[in-house]
């Protein structure tokens, strides 16, 4: 008699016998696994009572934060009218940004026209720095003018002084003279009191210091006189000394000139001048060069 297996009775005899090798394979890892077990099984109760103590702590923060929450409750409450504040002007921002955004495209706009107008105001600011730069030329050209004008001036302010003190005298001359018309004085008394040029006489205004008793004494005419003998001294070459006197007003003086020398390249002179008024002396000691133009100047 023959037997017949069918495939189905061949799959389900590996079946059994994939079964019983992993059976057997587990079986050999049981003793593994229960020495796991028994290791941690000591470790059972530890870990329990760590469990009761995080039960603990964990019951204590329930018990903070059920203090602490009425607290943190009444603070959001109160946060919450500033949250609304805060979200009612961010509302109010919103409405403006449009007119901000409408006054931005206004700028953009500006911006644009000024970008546009840039190269005439270019062209203006270069006229204007072409006509500053020609401006400090001129002033370039005027500055060593200006500096010599300082210099007069600052000559004219010293001699201010003494032609304040000449014009009290020449008031009270003009007073004598007006009480005296009759008795024929008048004559002359201005001859010669403006004969030397202008240009000689601006040289020549510093001879009397300020402060001194000539120029408190002189009177106009004799400084004219003194003026004119001072210069007639000077150009002559062969002369040493020269007097002066004023009949009308009794005064008289002497004028002796140094040896010549030269000082920055000018030819100049030391000169003495002695006035006397009726036996009152003061002398003047000065110095007198002639410039480039030939004009004797007070050094």
């Amino acid at each position: 008699m023959t037997t017949k297996f069918s495939y189905s009775q061949a799959i389900l005899a590996m079946a059994i016998a994939y079964f019983a090798y992993a059976l057997m394979s587990f079986s050999a890892q049981i003793p593994g696994f229960i020495h796991a077990v028994d290791r941690a099984t000591p470790h059972i109760a530890s870990i329990v009572n760590e469990v009761d103590l995080v039960r603990t702590e964990v019951a204590k923060v329930r018990d903070v934060v059920d203090k602490q929450l009425p607290a943190i409750l009444s603070r959001i409450d109160s946060s919450l009218p500033l949250v609304e504040q805060g979200l009612t002007q961010s509302e109010s921002y919103a409405q403006q940004l449009p007119n901000l955004w409408r006054h931005l495209d206004k700028m953009a706009t500006q911006l644009s026209q000024i970008q546009q107008e840039l190269p005439s105001l270019l062209k203006r600011v270069d006229a204007i720095v072409l006509m500053t730069n020609r401006t400090n030329d001129e002033l370039a050209k005027w500055r060593p003018h200006s500096t010599k004008y300082l210099a007069e001036l600052q000559q004219s302010r010293t001699d201010i002084p003494q032609y304040l003190t000449r014009i009290e005298y020449i008031i009270t001359d003009a007073k004598t003279l007006g009480k005296e018309a009759s008795s024929g004085l008048v004559s002359g008394f201005f001859k010669g009191v403006i004969s030397l040029p202008f240009e000689v006489v601006s040289g020549l205004t510093g001879m009397i210091a300020p402060n001194s008793e000539s120029a408190k004494l002189l009177t106009t005419a004799d400084m004219t006189l003194l003026q004119e003998r001072t210069v007639t001294l000077l150009e002559n070459s062969e002369q040493k000394s020269i007097v002066w006197h004023n009949a009308q007003s009794g005064y008289r003086g002497q004028i002796i000139k140094g040896a010549e020398f030269k000082q920055a390249g000018l030819s100049c002179h030391k000169i003495s001048i002695i006035n006397d008024f009726n036996g009152q002396k003061e002398t003047l000691k000065k110095l007198m060069c002639e410039d480039n133009k030939g004009l004797w100047q007070v050094m």
